[in-house]
């Protein structure tokens, strides 16, 4: 009888060489217990006794985690969070909500937090039908990229072997954009929202008899309106990402400028939709600026969902309507200086997590139980963003992996101490990875981002709450973003490549 693949492998980004700890914070504990040993040594205890509550504060900061995060960067954390509170720097409004913008800030994005430095830009006709594909600009991390709203029937009723495939065609796709070299980032988020019911009420309105029995016609829209408040449906969206210092030059000989980067992009987005393809998406549509705007500002007010797909009910019938917004109103009318564990925008309030790899093996589709909503009116994302490394980088990450393990290894044995069961797990998990790199596939950078929306006012705490149950019984963990929470919602909620930061290694 066949098994259920199981994957895992995952491992840390940096492993401190040091009983957990990097190069630098060794440095620093070293540089922080020399002053008191070297008063020991001249026998001046009175110094030293003065000496060791400043050593062991610096050393407790250093060391001690405290939820993921070490007691220095909760300190650095917290320490800007308030004054950003208090000098009003994290407060929004937008241009759009004071009602004075003029239609040129309303072409420009108006976002906060994160979002305040993207650039959006048309590009020049792509494909077929010559759309002008929406290219998002990410200056302080020099990422160019694109968004395509996909549409999957989802793996619920897929087989074993079906899962088994998507796997090895996610995999074949990040290799692919690994040996393009241009690619940095693919990032996908799916979000499940309830269904706002205007596509259900448009066909009702174009096909309902004109002679229905009242006792029918009332039977009728109260059974709708009891399945309407359970549905939901499902949002996907994939965003490709290239880097600027790896295109400079071939984006000059395409013409420079907005358009020669566009140009580049272009490239790569045929082949990203040919690989999409064999992972069983249907239908892949690149958002131009009012199909982003409109991803943008659902992601900020589910509640504007309905409206905008009642107007493009209402074009599609050959009705004069506005579909969409202008890039200027695509946010939150105001939000306030974002809490430390929520996020408030418009009416409604977000919860977001970092979703942390889980040790023990796990299985393709184990992260849609993340995304059942628990209740009517909740809304639940998931984003997943990856970095596939260059071939050169990866072989060169992989020796070093595996060079680490072993050392670490070879010393424990040698000086007669026992392996812990991580010293094991890591050398098998080098050893897995090397092994897939021989089979074709390549060392990737991954983060996972989830929140739960919800209305103001709904019980937010609890919201949260059967979110973190539904990870447990998933095999997942999540962090709770704490002092982040508005980068998490960027992250997590809109479809705009926000994730990894680069570590400088594109370069």
């Amino acid at each position: 009888m066949s098994t259920a693949r199981t994957y895992t492998g995952w491992s840390p980004e940096k492993v401190g060489s040091f009983f957990g700890m990097t190069g630098r914070q060794v440095t620093v504990v070293m540089v922080a217990i020399l002053p008191p040993l070297t008063a020991i040594g001249r026998s001046h205890w009175g110094t030293a006794a003065k000496l060791l509550p400043i050593t062991l504060m610096v050393v407790a900061l250093i060391v001690v985690p405290i939820r993921r995060r070490k007691a220095y960067r909760w300190l650095a954390d917290f320490t800007s969070f308030q004054i950003g509170r208090a000098m009003g720097w994290s407060m929004w409004r937008s241009n759009a909500a004071s009602g004075a913008a003029s239609s040129e800030e309303l072409a420009r994005v108006d976002l906060p937090g994160v979002l305040a430095s993207l650039r959006t830009y048309d590009g020049p006709p792509f494909g077929p039908g010559g759309r002008r594909v929406c290219v998002i600009h990410q200056p302080h991390e020099g990422l160019w990229l694109a968004t395509a709203r996909c549409t999957h029937p989802g793996i619920g009723g897929a087989d074993e072997m079906m899962r088994d495939g998507y796997a090895a065609g996610l995999g074949g796709m990040l290799a692919a954009a690994a040996e393009s070299e241009d690619v940095v980032r693919l990032s996908t988020l799916i979000r499940t929202v309830p269904d706002d019911g205007a596509e259900r009420a448009a066909w009702v309105t174009d096909n309902e008899m004109a002679n229905l029995p009242d006792v029918v016609r009332i039977a009728s829209a109260e059974i709708e309106a009891s399945t309407i408040n359970a549905s939901v449906r499902h949002e996907l969206f994939v965003t490709v990402g290239i880097s600027e210092q790896r295109i400079h030059k071939a984006a000059g000989e395409a013409g420079g400028g907005v358009d020669g980067r566009a140009r580049v992009l272009y490239r790569h987005l045929g082949e990203v939709e040919a690989q999409l393809r064999g992972l069983g998406v249907t239908q892949v549509d690149w958002l131009t600026s009012e199909g982003l705007a409109g991803a943008i500002r659902t992601g900020f007010n589910p509640a504007e969902a309905a409206g905008m797909e009642a107007a493009r009910q209402e074009q599609a019938r050959g009705r004069s309507t506005v579909t969409g917004v202008p890039m200027g109103a695509a946010g939150p009318a105001k939000a306030p200086s974002p809490r430390s564990r929520r996020y408030v925008h418009d009416a409604f309030t977000t919860v977001s997590y970092a979703v942390m790899l889980p040790k023990r093996p796990t299985r393709v589709g184990s992260l849609s139980r993340i995304l059942t909503p628990s209740v009517p009116g909740e809304r639940r994302t998931l984003a997943l963003h990856y970095e596939p490394f260059s071939p050169g980088k990866a072989d060169k990450q992989m020796d070093h992996d595996i060079w680490g393990a072993e050392m670490a290894e070879d010393l424990k044995t040698t000086r007669g101490f026992r392996l812990t069961r991580r010293e094991k797990r890591r050398s098998a998990d080098a050893a897995r990875r090397d092994q897939q790199m021989m089979m074709g596939h390549t060392l990737v950078r991954v983060a996972g981002a989830a929140a739960v929306t919800v209305p103001s006012g709904h019980g937010v705490e609890d919201a949260a709450s059967r979110f973190e149950a539904s990870a447990r019984a998933a095999g997942f963990q999540l962090l709770r973003l704490d002092l982040a929470q508005d980068s998490g919602f960027a992250a997590a909620v809109l479809p705009v490549g926000v994730g990894l930061p680069s570590r400088g290694w594109r370069k």
